[in-house]
């Protein structure tokens, strides 16, 4: 899915929010570039900031899992980093990597905390992505017990492409070891029978989806799952006091 023009409608859940509620989100915030392997919060720290990607992605690491942690989820342009900034919460259960480089909206957590003040379509909004995000935790475990690494590495690669909007990834085995919670000769097997069929071409650190309609196929029905979970829970509009979001933000969603 190409990003929106306007950056301001780039990140989805900024894009549900009506054009007032967002004009004084950017007001607030800042465009930054994210850096390959940069650390933005580490598990048990306090974080400074919550972060609104437009074309960069985020991993979040489960520390205690091998030298770098289990990554127990990705973060592109329908989400944000640092949920628990939402909920009240000081420190921080994941560490956040960056693992594809690109732009994202910064914004202090006094300032987030100010605009989810009382009544708002950003407190329902993030509210709402938490949900999600909590539905596609356990959606994980389930698919780390009942699915091959075959299909949970299609799943992922699709998951990537969705977040970093392009069919070449830079990914290399060690990350993508992360993903699934598997060893690195796992991975290499697997990888080979996608690039046997015809539906990804592999070197080291770089994956092109040669065939995604197909890699779809292969891919666990959780792949789905989650896409479906996302929709139907923040395609409900937000309505404060008879406001709702802008058209062309509903547009952002499509």
């Amino acid at each position: 899915m190409p990003l929106q023009k306007d950056l301001s409608l780039a990140n989805r859940l900024i894009a549900l929010m009506p054009a007032d509620d967002r004009a004084l989100f950017l007001e607030h915030s800042e465009m930054i570039e994210l850096k390959v392997q940069s650390v933005l919060t580490l598990a048990g720290e306090n974080p400074d900031h919550a972060y609104f990607p437009v074309d960069s992605v985020v991993a979040a690491l489960l520390p205690g899992n091998g030298a770098d942690g289990l990554e127990m989820g990705l973060i592109g342009n329908e989400g944000m980093v640092n949920t628990s900034l939402v909920l009240g919460v000081s420190a921080s259960a994941f560490t956040s990597v960056v693992q594809g480089a690109g732009r994202s909206f910064k914004i202090h957590h006094r300032a987030l905390e100010k605009l989810l003040a009382g009544e708002s379509c950003l407190r329902i909004v993030l509210n709402r992505y938490i949900d999600v995000r909590m539905s596609h935790l356990a959606q994980q475990v389930a698919c780390k017990n009942s699915h091959t690494v075959e299909q949970r590495l299609a799943r992922w690669l699709l998951m990537t492409r969705d977040r970093t909007h392009a069919n070449e990834l830079f990914l290399t085995h060690e990350a993508l070891g992360r993903m699934l919670g598997v060893r690195r000769e796992s991975i290499t097997q697997s990888a080979r029978a996608l690039q046997r069929h015809g539906l990804i071409s592999y070197t080291r650190g770089y994956v092109m989806l040669m065939d995604a309609t197909a890699l779809e196929q292969v891919a666990c029905a959780c792949y789905r799952r989650d896409l479906a979970v996302y929709e139907r829970t923040l395609r409900q509009p937000c309505a404060i006091n008879g406001r709702r979001p802008a058209q062309t933000a509903e547009k952002a969603l499509l």
